[in-house]
């Protein structure tokens, strides 16, 4: 039996309770005051039309005001917070965040753009990070960075762009499609290519154990790097799509579509399962949600009721917005803690990131162009070519966020070991002040940029609008047979013209399931437009 006296269990008892009150106190109350702040300020912000401050710059405010107001009476809990960032922000936030980019993925648009973004995702992401790296390397007397795999590795992570300020702005001012498509395409296929690099040289496979690190030679870690990007991008890319057609044919065989409540808590809970099924066979788990999420973004909605499509999108996205607010409070509440060092690295690593972002944005932009005029002249078409407006743009677009924190987060011990102890400190705190410092700068003149350089805002097309105009005839003919004749089939998708019921389910679903929104685009007066909509519907 329990050993343990009636006094003992009483003051075990005692303790937890202590701990609980400890943890409200410290933890629960301070961050749901800082999320209903964060609320109340936004939405007074956009009713006196401030727009130059994004809500996300918002979210940071209101926690670097909770961080400073912890530290000042000394309650700030560095070490719990350093403690619950990781698995916080990785295992719980960011699978709904990547979960809602797929869902809502406006897929005609991403399949008539695909290639291009793949242009600027994969070749302009290697460039970014071989620019980044070496300055960091070329720089290290002047700022304690001196190790290259140190250098390369942060390049990698801080490579990956996620321009939710941007992207939100866009939406509420429907910017033209392309250059709209090309930022959110770039930027959710380029977080892939980051995190597979990053997983390359931050383990211990290339250069060895902590304890027993080894250089490889030039020719060895190139051969390794794409040997790991074909294996673990391509697996986790399999293992989404299985996830993705498990879940598909078991909404169709379930015929969950009479219990709306569950089939969409089923749509939530699939990306929790997918992302720890990917990442414990070694896989990444956000690449395994992201292409899960589009195949289910496509084939699984027509298995839905038509209200369970509209309060799914709806509440994915209310979820993924509320995971997007806690990682910027933890940003302003990291921010806190950051010292003079890192703010003198972080200011080399911003001047570095703009140059690599040019660097890979404007000559890739030009490769672009050149494939569409070439594509052009063979089919005797007009092409969409790139501005350069539209490529200043692009450039503007390289805002960071939760996965270049998520994979700062990550780093191994070796960091430390190869420099000086700390450094794994500074980079954390450069990251933070990298992603709040372009919040700021680059998400808030987003609009005073669009205006500045005469970008076609207002614009209202159909999904199908860029893929009609796209010069990909070939892919395209690919990709509809494989629609047509393997996945159709299949998943038992539903006919074209039956697809139509399902995109036309009344006012309030005409919003929710807008697929122009992102889901930077927070707080939006959509509540307000339903009724409008809904009279006109009548009229």
């Amino acid at each position: 039996g329990n050993s343990s006296t009636p006094h003992e269990r009483s003051h075990e008892d005692e303790e937890v309770h202590k701990h609980m009150i400890l943890v409200s106190k410290e933890v629960v109350q301070p961050i749901a005051m800082a999320f209903l702040l964060s609320l109340v300020v936004a939405t007074l912000l956009e009713k006196a039309h401030i727009s130059f401050l994004p809500e996300s710059a918002v979210v940071i405010c209101v926690g670097l005001v909770l961080g400073l107001s912890l530290k000042f009476m000394k309650h700030f809990p560095v070490a719990l917070l350093h403690e619950l960032n990781a698995p916080v922000v990785n295992m719980l936030l960011l699978p709904l965040i990547i979960f809602e980019s797929g869902w809502s993925l406006r897929s005609y648009d991403f399949a008539a753009q695909f290639v291009y973004i793949l242009f600027f995702a994969v070749v302009g992401t290697f460039i970014a990070m071989i620019v980044v790296g070496y300055l960091i390397y070329w720089t290290g007397p002047y700022h304690g960075i001196t190790d290259m795999r140190t250098a390369f590795t942060f390049a990698s992570l801080i490579a990956a762009t996620d321009p939710v300020a941007t992207l939100s702005t866009y939406s509420s001012l429907q910017v033209e499609p392309l250059l709209h498509i090309l930022v959110f395409g770039e930027s959710t296929v380029n977080d892939a290519v980051a995190i597979v690099v990053f997983d390359i040289l931050n383990g211990d496979e290339l250069f060895g154990p902590v304890d027993a690190q080894e250089e490889p030679g030039s020719s060895r870690a190139l051969s390794a790097i794409w040997s790991g990007i074909a294996k673990k991008l391509l697996g986790s890319m399999a293992v989404g799509l299985a996830f993705g057609i498990g879940y598909t044919l078991i909404l169709r065989i379930a015929h969950m579509k009479h219990s709306q409540s569950m089939e969409i808590l089923f749509i939530v809970f699939s990306c929790y399962l997918t992302f720890s099924s990917a990442e414990m066979v070694d896989m990444s788990g956000i690449i395994a949600v992201l292409f899960c999420s589009i195949l289910m973004g496509i084939y699984a909605k027509p298995h839905m009721s038509r209200e369970g499509q509209g309060l799914a999108s709806f509440f994915v996205k209310e979820l993924a917005q509320m995971a997007d607010m806690g990682i910027f409070l933890l940003v302003g509440m990291d921010f806190v803690i950051t010292d003079s060092t890192s703010m003198h690295f972080s200011s080399w690593v911003i001047l570095f990131l703009l140059i690599g972002r040019a660097a890979a944005t404007f000559p890739m932009g030009f490769l672009v162009n050149s494939i569409k005029k070439v594509s052009a002249g063979r089919s005797n078409r007009t092409p969409m070519l790139l501005s350069c407006k539209h490529l200043f743009m692009m450039w503007h677009a390289g805002l960071r966020g939760g996965i270049a924190l998520v994979l700062v987060l990550e780093m191994g011990d070796w960091v430390d070991v190869n420099n000086k102890p700390g450094t794994k400190q500074v980079l954390l705190n450069t990251t933070i002040v990298v992603i709040v410092v372009f919040l700021l700068v680059f998400g808030g003149s987003t609009q005073f940029a669009l205006k500045s350089l005469g970008i076609q805002v207002g614009v209202e097309v159909d999904e199908r609008y860029l893929y009609d105009r796209s010069l990909l005839n070939s892919m395209h003919a690919v990709f509809e047979k494989l629609d047509q004749y393997v996945m159709r089939p299949l998943l038992g998708a539903v006919e074209e013209d039956e697809l139509e019921e399902y995109d036309t389910v009344g006012a309030i679903d005409s919003v929710v399931i807008n697929r122009n929104k992102h889901r930077g685009h927070w707080f939006a007066s959509g509540v307000s437009r339903i009724g409008s909509q809904a009279a006109d519907s009548s009229e």
